[in-house]
């Protein structure tokens, strides 16, 4: 897990692979589920972040935060929640809601993180919709 978050925390998406049979491991752990190998390597998803794409197969509201969420299934079946932004929107508080996203909409990932310190350390995920990005640029 450590990895992974130090990944996180510099902005890069990485998952855990098994060695001995392939297969990615999803949430991080350094056994693989599949053969109990503990031959594990750390590949990083996202060379270029807008390689990183998927699907909102979930979406709510937050009226606390002024914020989209979304439960988001990436091409190779790893599931996120993650913050749906709007194109002008740099993730950060008090930005746009992300209303152009809902159940069904292509998105890909736009940035990743961690949030709090050692003990409290909450990775993040921000994305924005697919037909919003395409339409702006």
């Amino acid at each position: 897990m450590e990895r992974f978050l130090d990944a996180l925390s510099r902005g890069v998406f990485a998952v855990a692979r098994c060695r001995s049979c392939s297969l990615i491991i999803w949430p991080p752990n350094p056994l693989c589920r599949r053969c109990l190998s503990s031959d594990v390597e750390w590949v990083e998803m996202n060379p270029r972040m807008d390689e990183i794409k998927g699907k909102a197969i979930a979406v709510a509201d937050s009226h606390l935060r002024g914020a989209r969420f979304a439960l988001i299934e990436l091409e190779n079946g790893i599931r996120l929640l993650g913050r749906i932004i709007d194109e002008d929107d740099d993730g950060g508080s008090g930005g746009s809601d992300g209303s152009g996203a809902g159940v069904g909409s292509q998105v890909m990932m736009v940035g990743c993180g961690v949030d709090g310190g050692d003990d409290g350390s909450k990775p993040y995920y921000l994305f924005k919709s697919l037909s919003a990005y395409t339409s702006n640029t």
